[in-house]
């Protein structure tokens, strides 16, 4: 068994179950922010489900704050498929579609299963269209230092529209193999 700390939430792995724990004690995280992210993260993989990449839910559990689904050994730091070009400019496709923003479009919230298709997870950061913008009383504690400074550029009158921080994160800081994401932006968000 692996436990790795994302901030909010634990990824615990343990043969080819993967557990998101959003349990975690932290002076950083109140449990109220803890407890929202949770919400937020089971909001949209019940959204999501009927997508096949998003993650193959195992169990949703409201009562301990834990997501728990199929897990294939490997995060897409780890293993790319060849299309994966294809497969990521689709999710951001049925994101838009969806009408959600998922601002962390890192190769660590995303894996691979058998079949080389991806999947993704970590949707507590997420919002919809409608929520726009927000405020950053929600988003701010969840930011590492590198990532404030960006809010604090896009950051208006306490709030910030997600769309924003999704075009930046898209085209200036989350990097992937052959850096394909501006050009994923360009064609599924402009």
């Amino acid at each position: 068994m692996t436990v790795t700390n994302h901030g909010v939430f634990d990824l615990i792995i343990k043969d080819n179950i993967a557990v998101m724990d959003f349990n975690t004690v932290s002076p950083r995280y109140s449990q109220e922010l803890v407890t929202s992210s949770f919400e937020r993260e089971k909001r949209y993989v019940l959204k999501l489900i009927k997508y096949d990449w998003s993650p193959e839910l195992l169990e949703v559990n409201p009562y301990t704050r834990q997501i728990a689904f199929k897990w294939y050994g490997n995060t897409c730091e780890e293993k790319l498929p060849d299309n994966y070009v294809e497969q990521l400019t689709q999710i951001a496709k049925d994101l838009k579609t969806e009408q959600i923003y998922k601002p962390s479009f890192y190769s660590k919230y995303f894996y691979t299963d058998n079949n080389n298709k991806i999947h993704a997870y970590a949707f507590y950061s997420s919002s919809d269209y409608a929520e726009q913008p927000i405020s950053m009383n929600f988003y701010r504690p969840i930011l590492n230092a590198k990532r404030s400074i960006v809010v604090d550029e896009l950051e208006v009158d306490g709030t910030l529209d997600m769309k924003l921080l999704v075009e930046r994160a898209f085209n200036d800081y989350i990097k992937w193999p052959g850096d394909p994401l501006p050009k994923i932006y360009e064609e599924v968000y402009k």
